[in-house]
Parts: structure tokens; C-alpha cells; sequence
């Protein structure tokens, strides 16, 4: 009696687990879905911005830790309503830049980009949408299998 009970109650706490742990941000949904199938989902950054004229680094700035030979993926998806289209640099524990998801001599823009980690440590991500127009987005980082 004791052990269904048990059984019961875990599989209970398990549904209410997968049920409220699923987004209900349909963007964030719709960009895990596009990480690609061997991607393996770690976190998500959802971010909304106005518009702005100032001239200075990216405005949406974390921090996360990133392991040595370990291949990331960062997928940027935004709104349809977004003026621009969300773009992500990553920047070292020098404040070097080591990948972006924007090509400033071409203009063009990337959807994803993968980065294999060459040095465990702490990593700024920053977001921001192009020519530092308004919208909301999220950014999604998995790691490549």
C-alpha cells in the first residue's frame, strides 16, 4: 500500500513538473524548436528593448559559464513586431570578442551561430536588435551533441 502511494505521488509531483515547467512564451518554444535536433537546450535569454540612438556596446549584457571543448549553439529569434532583428556578441574574460551573430562589414545578420569553447570560464553575452532598433526576442543557448 505504502509503495503505491509513493509511486503515486511521484508520478503526480512528475506531470505537475513537466507541465508548469513548459515556456509559456511561444517565442521561446518556437526558438528551442529551431536549435536543431542535435542540440541539447540549457537556457534561454528573453529580451526586450527600446529603441535607441546611443552609440555604445551592446545593451542586454549576462554573464555564463562555458566549458572548455564543448560546442555551444546560440539561436536568436524575435517578434514579428520587432523593428530589428536581435544579434549577440560574446566577449571573453579580456572583453575580447570571440564570436558574433553580426557581420559588420557585409551587414548581414545570422540566425545561429555555434562556438566550440576553447578555454573554460565566464563569458558576457550581449544582445541587442540591429541599428539599435526596438524589440523583443529571445536568445537560447544548447549545447551541440
Amino acid at each position: 500500500m505504502m509503495k503505491k502511494i509513493i509511486i503515486t505521488i511521484s508520478l503526480l509531483l512528475t506531470i505537475c513538473y513537466l507541465s508548469f515547467g513548459q515556456t509559456a512564451n511561444p517565442l521561446v518554444g518556437d526558438c528551442v524548436m529551431n536549435i536543431g535536433t542535435n542540440a541539447k537546450y540549457l537556457k534561454d535569454f528573453r529580451i526586450q528593448l527600446g529603441k535607441t540612438d546611443e552609440q555604445s556596446d551592446l545593451r542586454y549584457k549576462t554573464n555564463m559559464s562555458l566549458w572548455k571543448n564543448t560546442k555551444y549553439r546560440f539561436t536568436m529569434c524575435n517578434t514579428e513586431e520587432s523593428q530589428g532583428q536581435l544579434i549577440l556578441s560574446i566577449k571573453d574574460n579580456a572583453n575580447k570578442i570571440v564570436l558574433s551573430s553580426f557581420n559588420k562589414e557585409t551587414g548581414k545578420t545570422y540566425s545561429f551561430v555555434d562556438f566550440i569553447c576553447n578555454k573554460s570560464g565566464i563569458y558576457q553575452l550581449n544582445y541587442d536588435f540591429t541599428k539599435r532598433q526596438q524589440g523583443s526576442g529571445v536568445g537560447v543557448v544548447s549545447m551541440i551533441k
